[in-house]
């Protein structure tokens, strides 16, 4: 294996563990297959997703003993996730909210893991999909102009 690619698939999921609207236009740029670009970002996304939850657990684990309910910043991420519901968090989360921070949020919020895992998972392919196809139409595009 090159030494390039993989500087190039590092960069990628640097840029995609958090959010993943650079990384699959970095892929689209290095001319990336599909598969490719959808390996690297949505494994990053995961990746923080997964350690951002198992953070999360292993905080209110030792959180466990001094319950207080609520706190006052919980309770504004509360009245702002049922204002606007779930699903549009969750759309957002891959472009402007970050990963890591909805898988934070919903886990805070009692959501299991498995479906925070599983609705990141449709949102971030959501994303990837369209960033990378309109970045791919996009070179096309700038390559006609030439």
């Amino acid at each position: 294996m090159d030494e390039t690619y993989i500087l190039q698939a590092l960069g990628m999921m640097f840029f995609s563990a958090w959010k993943t609207y650079i990384g699959p236009a970095i892929a689209a740029g290095l001319h990336f297959a599909y598969w490719e670009m959808l390996v690297f970002n949505m494994g990053a996304a995961m990746m923080s997703a997964a350690a951002t939850m198992f953070a999360t657990d292993l905080w209110m684990a030792k959180r466990q003993s001094k319950s207080k309910g609520f706190s006052r910043n919980l309770r504004k991420a509360l009245r702002i996730w049922r204002h606007y519901g779930k699903g549009t968090a969750l759309l957002l989360s891959p472009v402007l909210l970050g990963i890591p921070s909805y898988a934070l949020l919903a886990r805070r919020l009692k959501e299991r893991r498995s479906s925070i895992m599983l609705e990141l998972i449709i949102a971030t392919f959501f994303w990837c999909t369209a960033i990378y196809w309109a970045s791919v139409e996009g070179l096309l595009l700038i390559e006609q102009q030439w």
